[in-house]
Formats: C-alpha cells, structure tokens, sequence
C-alpha cells in the first residue's frame, strides 16, 4: 500500500503557486479561442487576478518553513490534498491552448467556473497551514476567488 504524502505550508503555497499559473495560461488562452467579446473580457481580468494572486503567493513562501498540518486524525489533510491536487484543478499550463482549442463560450465559462470553485476550497485547507499573520492574506484572496464564482456566474446567465 502506498502512503501519501506529507505536505507542508510552503508545499501547499507552492501548489497555490502553480494552481495560480496554470489559471493566467487557461485564461489567456481562452482570450485567444474566444469569438465572444463579454467572455473574452471576462478572462482578460480573471488573468490578471491570477498574476496578482500569484504574487501574493510567492510573498507568503519566502516567509514559511516546514510547519505540520494539524490534522484531527493522522493523514486527514493530506489524504484530502492529495485529491484535490490529484485532479489538478487545470492542466499544466503548456496544455491550456490544446485545452480551450475547441471549447465554446459557455463551456470557458462552465469550466473557468469550476476551477474557480475548486480553489477556493484549496485556499480554505491551506489558510489553516500558513503563519497567523499571512491568514488574513489568504481570507483576501478567498474572497476574490469568491467575487470570480460571482463574475463567471452572471456571464453564464447573460449568455442563456
């Protein structure tokens, strides 16, 4: 039986990193295939919260150590990780262009919407890892994340 990994604060940081980049690529690349100009709007501003969230991020990893989930029973968080991160809320972002080559309007803005949601439950797990101080940063982004679910939501409806 294989056993899972162990993530610490700056591992997860890490994949919020690349979760971040993989997101700019997805959207960038879903300006470029879009023929919608709302949809294509909607992924140029979703691409530059992803920078910003991206920076914020790396922010947060130069002030992290090795800090231990707190788990309620031993492998809780990271069994719970491991699927999450074993979806893969995008592909890598060399795949993004392959990925929306072929995708409508709408099914951008379904999948943009359920990657958005995917982070944000990602973001949740993480808040409890990272330093006291950087929590508030997370909630912030949590937040916005939240405000994406509610931009992608209202394109959606207009195009019905």
């Amino acid at each position: 039986m294989r056993q899972a990994a162990v993530f610490s604060a700056a591992q997860l940081v890490e994949i919020a990193i690349q979760t971040e980049q993989a997101g700019y690529a997805f959207y960038q690349a879903a300006v470029e295939a879009t023929d919608s100009p709302q949809v294509r709007a909607l992924c140029e501003w979703l691409a530059e919260e992803e920078q910003v969230h991206e920076r914020l991020f790396q922010g947060m990893k130069q002030n992290l150590g090795a800090q231990e989930m707190l788990e309620e029973w031993p492998g809780e968080k990271t069994e719970f990780i491991n699927a999450l991160v074993g979806s893969r809320f995008l592909p890598k972002p060399e795949e993004a262009e392959a990925l929306v080559k072929d995708m409508s309007a709408q099914g951008i803005l379904d999948f943009a919407l359920n990657f958005e949601k995917d982070t944000i439950i990602f973001l949740y797990e993480m808040r409890d890892m990272v330093a006291a101080g950087e929590t508030e940063q997370v909630n912030q982004i949590i937040a916005e994340e939240k405000a994406h679910v509610s931009r992608i939501a209202k394109a959606k409806a207009a195009m019905e």
